[in-house]
């Protein structure tokens, strides 16, 4: 390229504005080293591949775990494959769960519209094997012949359930996680290595695989539902470096595909909206003399595919404000029970919990839910270090932007998607969580990389040595620590009966511990220790409930366990309040018959023993489940006549009929007592 040409392009990288800021990058770097072969050619992307699949194989036989079930087993769209895509391009990802509940509004705030990584949960249905009338009681039974055969009894508890169908396919499910994370993280060094990077390799190939090898990531690729975060962040980093390459090249097609790629990662996931902001900040640091005018067409194209992404979002998610429904349920809600000032210091001190776990990943946990940490007020000292950390970041990004350093592109990516997450400016409907740090943190894993490198060159002359140690020492850690993290994320036994061991005072974690082991104890080969996990499951329920009295969900479980053992009148204690709490759930219906047919049972037989006394505080009872039953009306008031009580025996018969006018029976009854 003559000097004239070279010259005349004003966005293209030179000497004079290298793309580190820092001493020579090159220089300590002799030709043909150990590190240059490292970064040459396809030796990085063979390294994060076997990485890749070091850390997460023990994953491919991994079942079902966490918000799978909502997302994807139980899925009515999901389960149709290619059939179900127009529902799931049309429709909120908890549409399907919202049904099964007998919901009709957003349970949370803004609602989620991710149709494109539920779109690939489809894709691999057509393979495993569609459900055209979506999961019902006896999808487990393949030849209809009503027999648990083997093939058909999937996981092994010896009786037919929906579990064997969710166990069917799960190694294409999680070999695909583990195939796209890898491609995202090759992604992520292509970015770094051909443009912040490019004069020093060895940074964009430590950043990629510290960023590989982060266990906070365990969530993310063992947890087949954060698909979505895989998704976007891949998409994300795809459109910034077609973005990238518009500029040096002037390609009209370069903005069609990153306008397309774009796209992709809203539909994945919402956090893709933040490029709106770091595509022009990433672009203004580089091109040391790029002007507003050059990205003029390249920001078009992203506000473009944004438009279309919003007007598909608001077709789908009318209401995108608050949620009644996710302001009143504590595990929602979070914050529900703490005043404005406590609500406020909690959520800045995330910040710093975040913080704290991006660099020592130490005690996870797949729930951070209500009571998992604890609210915090104004005059605790974290809160204020969580403030001025912040402070310092957005400083530190003003100061870069105002210097045009590079860093400010690191720095803006990760604030803007802690800022996110963190409820101070949008409610979440979470305290926290790992998988929501995921885009957070690639920009953390940059900056820790290059500061460590940076510190070195300041007090060595040849920092290479020392910069590999620490960084495959710290890599390696996070390796054994992903490595021993991925197990508990197997099932959704060894998920919650894990992490309520670290985490003794969670909610939804001893609630679960109560579901599960109740689940384990139906199994036939548990059957001589059915009483020992359900003695286990009622003190996981008891601390959930003391912890949350309005968990529904927990109260169906405990009135199940004490249906279990016969025990009727605490059963009926339990699923009373389920009643009160959410009286459209669609258990109501079930609970209300299964407790007037135990009520009756019992009644009945004290009848046959001729004790009417003992019998009538019985059927009122079933009764108070029942009302509508016209025969239970008319045995009442049999009771009450037989008692000597007109009265009360035409109130009931009267009743009977308003139910049922033509009833014989009814009809006689009131005749005896001189009635019409």
């Amino acid at each position: 390229m003559s000097k004239q040409n070279k010259k005349s392009n004003p966005v293209t990288p030179t000497n004079n504005h290298p793309r580190i800021e820092s001493a020579s990058v090159t220089e300590s770097l002799p030709s043909y080293s150990f590190l240059d072969k490292l970064t040459n050619g396809w030796v990085p992307y063979i390294l994060i591949i076997v990485l890749g699949l070091t850390l997460y194989a023990n994953t491919f036989h991994h079942e079902f775990a966490l918000d799978d079930d909502i997302i994807i087993c139980k899925n009515e769209h999901v389960l149709k494959g290619i059939g179900g895509m127009g529902d799931i391009m049309t429709k909120d990802v908890f549409d399907s769960y919202y049904k099964s509940l007998n919901l009709s509004s957003n349970q949370l705030a803004g609602g989620r519209y991710r149709p494109f990584s539920v779109a690939t949960y489809a894709v691999e249905q057509e393979f495993i094997g569609t459900l055209p009338d979506g999961l019902k009681n006896d999808s487990w039974d393949l030849n209809h012949n009503k027999v648990l055969d083997p093939g058909e009894d999937r996981d092994g508890d010896g009786i037919g359930t929906d579990r064997d169908i969710k166990v069917k396919g799960t190694v294409m499910r999680h070999v695909n996680n583990v195939i796209l994370y890898i491609l995202g993280v090759c992604m992520i060094y292509l970015f770094l290595s051909t443009w912040f990077f490019k004069d020093k390799k060895i940074l964009a190939l430590l950043t990629a695989l510290l960023f590989m090898a982060h266990p906070l990531h365990s969530e993310v690729v063992a947890n087949m539902k954060s698909r979505d975060e895989i998704l976007s962040l891949l998409f994300m980093v795809l459109t910034l470096n077609l973005s990238f390459y518009y500029i040096t090249t002037k390609k009209t097609s370069t903005i069609l595909w990153a306008s397309l790629c774009y796209f992709i990662a809203l539909l994945s996931k919402e956090y893709g909206v933040t490029l709106l902001m770091i595509v022009p900040i990433a672009l203004y640091v580089y091109f040391k003399e790029l002007k507003i005018s050059d990205m003029v067409l390249i920001m078009a194209g992203l506000l473009v595919s944004f438009g279309v992404y919003w007007y598909l979002r608001s077709g789908v998610v009318l209401d995108i404000g608050e949620s009644a429904v996710q302001d009143s349920e504590l595990l929602n809600n979070p914050y529900l029970l703490a005043s404005e000032a406590q609500a406020a210091a909690t959520k800045l001190f995330i910040n710093l919990k975040y913080a704290i776990l991006l660099l020592f990943p130490y005690a996870m946990s797949c729930d951070y839910s209500y009571n998992v940490i604890h609210y915090r007020d104004y005059n605790h000292p974290e809160v204020w270090l969580s403030a001025v950390m912040l402070l310092g970041a957005a400083y530190a990004l003003f100061y870069t932007l105002k210097h045009r350093s590079w860093l400010a592109f690191p720095i803006a990516f990760a604030l803007l998607h802690l800022v996110l997450i963190d409820n101070m400016f949008f409610n979440i409907g979470a305290t926290m969580g790992e998988r929501l740090v995921y885009h957070t943190s690639l920009g953390t894993c940059i900056l820790m990389v290059y500061g460590v490198y940076y510190l070195l060159t300041k007090i060595l002359p040849s920092p290479n040595g020392i910069l590999m140690a620490i960084f495959v020492s710290i890599i390696a850690l996070y390796s054994y620590k992903t490595i021993a993290r991925n197990p508990a994320w197997k099932n959704d036994f060894t998920l919650t009966m894990t992490d309520v061991q670290s985490f003794p005072e969670s909610v939804m974690l001893n609630g679960n511990a109560c579901n599960r082991l109740i689940t384990l104890s139906e199994y036939p080969r548990n059957k001589k220790v059915e009483r020992q996990y359900l003695d286990s499951a009622l003190i996981y329920g008891r601390k959930a409930l003391e912890l949350h009295p309005r968990y529904v969900t927990t109260y169906l479980n405990m009135g199940m366990i004490k249906m279990k053992s016969g025990q009727v009148d605490s059963a009926a204690f339990y699923w009373d309040r389920v009643i009160e709490l959410f009286p459209v759930h669609p258990n109501v219906p079930q609970i209300r018959q299964f407790l007037s047919q135990n009520y009756l049972k019992q009644a009945r037989d004290l009848v046959a023993a001729r004790n009417i006394p003992a019998a009538l505080p019985l059927y009122l009872k079933a009764y108070k489940y029942i009302p509508q039953d016209p025969s239970l009306n008319y045995d009442i008031g049999v009771m009450y006549n037989t008692l000597q009580n007109p009265t009360k025996a035409r109130e009931y018969w009267s009743k009977g009929l308003q139910y049922a006018p033509g009833d014989a029976n009814l009809q006689n009854a009131m005749r005896s007592l001189g009635g019409k």
